[in-house]
């Protein structure tokens, strides 16, 4: 099944963002600036239509 095999994949990806930079980070969970990368890594975040800011403020409404 391709959907198993695509969320096994999203749950990977996920885990190593989870952990960048952080040596005591399990992976379960994601802090800001992880997630700002992985936004930015994505090009979610291009200046003009999706800013820094914004997705911060995503971040911080949704945690």
């Amino acid at each position: 099944m391709a959907e198993s095999s695509d969320m096994e994949s999203l749950q990977e990806s996920f885990r190593k963002f989870a952990i960048y930079g952080d040596t005591k980070a399990t992976g379960q969970e994601m802090n800001g600036k992880n997630w700002a990368k992985l936004c930015k890594d994505c090009k979610v975040i291009d200046g003009k239509g999706v800013t820094g800011t914004e997705v911060d403020i995503v971040f911080s409404k949704v945690k």
